[in-house]
């Protein structure tokens, strides 16, 4: 007797599979010394030397005493050194330390052999079905108003929805 499979054991799944990775992924932010959402900081002013802290957080789509908090504990780490801004003494602009470069590529490296264990015993043709069978699951659910969104846009509606419900109870 054949049995179906539900879209919920489908889903649950799915979400089971997101928290087993993000475990493995804080478990190597931690041996390397970072905290949570640390290395997609680093890895922004790396990419966009001298930005502002303002910047980053329009980039991630959170508020600025977020970052704010961020960038003081990774300072104190010697991760980044904040410089006054010398056309505007206003603004501080961000640059990444030598240690914070070690840091940030060893952590990408370890972030990298935990994706390469997921996909272990995946073929190329495997890893292409699959991306496509997600960018179908993805435009179902996207509406009008979630449909350019990046990853850093779609968690801030969602912490959105969350502050909203909070206020309402």
């Amino acid at each position: 007797m054949e049995t179906k499979v539900s879209f919920y054991e489908i889903i649950q799944r799915m979400n089971k599979l997101n928290i087993l990775h993000r475990i493995n992924i804080n478990k190597q932010a931690v041996k390397n010394g970072l905290y949570l959402g640390q290395l997609p900081i680093l890895e922004y002013i790396e990419r966009h030397e001298g930005c502002t802290q303002r910047e980053v957080a329009d980039y991630m789509k959170v508020s600025p005493p977020s970052i704010a908090t961020s960038v003081k504990r990774m300072q104190k780490s010697g991760l980044l050194k904040k410089v006054a801004d010398r056309s505007d003494l206003r603004y501080n602009r961000l640059t990444v330390t030598k240690k914070g470069r070690e840091i940030s590529q060893k952590c990408r490296k370890d972030f990298d052999k935990v994706d390469e264990q997921l996909f272990s015993g995946f073929n190329e043709k495997e890893c292409e079905q699959l991306l496509g069978y997600f960018e179908r699951m993805i435009d179902n659910m996207r509406t009008d108003e979630l449909a350019n969104k990046n990853f850093f846009s779609l968690i801030a509606e969602e912490k959105k929805l969350f502050d909203k419900q909070n206020k309402e109870d």
